[in-house]
């Protein structure tokens, strides 16, 4: 249980924290609260990437490190920062992984400040067919699609790109609900 509220939808804070407590949100490294935003988690870039040709979704039962092996071109160690060239596509694990009850999901997208760097990135989960989309009860890592479009830019074990919300419950409402 996520604290004392059960309500459908976009975790605030404060349950974000219960949810770190709780374990459905886990990290290699502790969880820094300057990552914790009023309804999102700011997601660390690992220190393991690597060069793809091509963005890639793994598709129903299959991982990220399954597809990894077929496409990756090289490895990148991020421990000490290194440079993403533009015009690449890099694959990157996350810092954090989930592990949500069945009536959880949870969505991502790029921090404003990545956009105004013109770096596309995106979330990708194992068995996905859906980019930025964490569906209910995922029990896994995370993985950032990062691809540089205006400049190659320094990138490090750390770097903050992405944030996640967790949803609880149900995502739309239906003609009842909505009249």
């Amino acid at each position: 249980m996520i604290g004392n509220q059960q309500a459908n939808g976009i975790l605030p804070v404060q349950q974000l924290k219960n949810a770190i407590d709780a374990g459905i949100i886990a990290a290699e490294i502790d969880i820094e609260a300057s990552q914790l935003q009023p309804a999102s988690l700011d997601l660390r870039l690992g220190k393991d990437a690597w060069r793809v040709q091509a963005s890639f979704l793994p598709g129903r039962g299959m991982s990220v490190t399954d597809k990894l092996q077929k496409f990756a071109m090289h490895h990148v160690d991020l421990s000490g920062g290194a440079v993403l060239e533009r015009g690449c596509v890099y694959i990157v694990r996350l810092q954090e992984s989930l592990c949500l009850p069945a009536d959880f999901a949870a969505m991502a997208n790029p921090k404003s400040s990545t956009g105004r760097l013109d770096i596309f990135t995106r979330l990708i989960t194992d068995g996905s067919d859906q980019f930025e989309v964490v569906e209910n009860g995922y029990n896994g890592p995370l993985y950032a699609e990062i691809s540089p479009r205006t400049f190659s830019v320094k990138v490090r074990h750390g770097s903050r790109l992405s944030q996640l919300r967790l949803r609880r419950g149900q995502q739309s409402l239906d003609d009842a609900a909505l009249t």
